[in-house]
């Protein structure tokens, strides 16, 4: 059996994977690729209010 954490909107409290996005937080840059380019830490943000919380 896997364990799969769902997120859950801090907010409104919506669990649809579908309306839960992960969107990068440009402020915050975690290491730089071989290539150059920057990794950026990760937000979650919900489809139904907007809302964007922290995945832990």
């Amino acid at each position: 059996m896997t364990d799969y954490k769902r997120f859950k909107c801090t907010k409104c409290g919506e669990e649809n994977p579908r309306k839960l996005q992960e969107v990068p937080d440009k402020t915050q840059v975690l290491y730089y690729s071989m290539q150059g380019t920057p990794v950026y830490k990760k937000h979650i943000k919900c489809g139904n209010c907007g809302n964007t919380f922290d995945k832990s």
